[in-house]
């Protein structure tokens, strides 16, 4: 790889005291001299110190850092546009309140020079609070997904069946010319819990037979925050989950509707309804509790786009 290589995009709203950290963890990296690279903060519409905190970083510290603004709100959009502005060859996600381990840019550099590959995926440790929630299951048989963002698939460097995640991503830049941008539909706009645009994108790539590696030793460390340890913080992210579910596979073009919303989801949240009513332990009775809100999400979205006739036949699953 030669003169700029790599992009670092991280995009941020309204999270000016985090982003300062995550800058600082940036600049405490250790960088070769012959890995040429520049970061790039997208400001999604902040209003608050965004703008200084990344102007006192490109006066008093050493990172190749530019500022960019994006006034349309979202986190796609916001990606978009640090895609346009990017200049290296690899263009590599983070997000604006995470660490890195000192190697970590080194680490995605050795993935794409080692290894025939389109994208490459890191390591995300959760950095949990000293005390865990004890409804909080992140493994057996009510495990709950990743509403808190980890990534761990080892210690060794394999091929990913599945995407890598935003906070931790990296592409080719042909990548997008390729495949196109991320879905300005999909993901968080401003505080609205949507997702599913880092893994909407990593699956065209797969789809389309692409190569992506995980790289064990490229890791960031993730803060969990108070108030993602809450109940209601998975409630409505698993909502926002069945949303997205449509918006991105759709439904089988052959189901019987009424109002535009396929009669089979009708049964799925009664069943479901009544396993979280009558599940014999807490944790089961959590576990399927969520999945009525993921139905309901559901449910809300096809009727929503009933009229337009959007996602109406299933054209990709996630």
């Amino acid at each position: 790889m030669n003169a700029q290589a790599i992009t670092v995009v991280i995009c941020t709203y309204n999270r000016a005291q985090s982003l300062a950290r995550t800058l600082t963890s940036l600049q405490e990296m250790s960088v070769p001299p012959d890995l040429s690279w520049e970061l790039i903060v997208v400001d999604n519409n902040s209003h608050d110190d965004t703008r200084r905190i990344v102007h006192d970083f490109m006066r008093s510290s050493e990172l190749p850092l530019r500022y960019v603004w994006e006034g349309t709100q979202g986190l796609s959009r916001a990606r978009n546009t640090g895609i346009k502005e990017a200049r290296g060859e690899i263009v590599a996600f983070t997000d604006d309140d995470v660490t890195f381990d000192p190697h970590w840019l080194v680490s995605i550099r050795r993935a794409f020079q080692q290894y025939d590959c389109f994208g490459v995926g890191g390591k995300i440790v959760p950095l949990w609070p000293p005390k865990k929630p004890s409804w909080l299951e992140t493994d057996g048989q009510y495990r709950l997904m990743d509403a808190i963002v980890k990534l761990d698939l080892g210690e060794e460097v394999l091929e990913m069946k599945n995407p890598p995640y935003g906070a931790n991503m990296a592409f080719r830049r042909a990548a997008f010319h390729k495949y196109g941008d991320f879905r300005p539909d999909l993901d968080r706009v401003g505080y609205r819990l949507l997702c599913g645009g880092d893994t909407e994108f990593g699956r065209r790539l797969l789809g389309g037979g692409e190569r992506v590696v995980y790289e064990p030793r490229a890791v960031v460390y993730h803060p969990v925050q108070k108030h993602r340890m809450t109940k209601g913080y998975f409630q409505c992210w698993y909502f926002n989950y069945g949303r997205v579910l449509v918006r991105v596979g759709g439904f089988p073009e052959e189901a019987a509707r009424y109002a535009g919303i396929p009669r089979y989801l009708f049964r799925e949240l009664l069943g479901t309804f009544l396993k979280s009513t009558f599940s014999v332990n807490s944790r089961g009775r959590f576990y399927h509790k969520l999945h009525c809100y993921q139905i309901a999400g559901q449910i809300i979205e096809a009727y929503l786009s009933r009229r337009s006739g959007r996602y109406s036949v299933r054209n990709a699953s996630f």
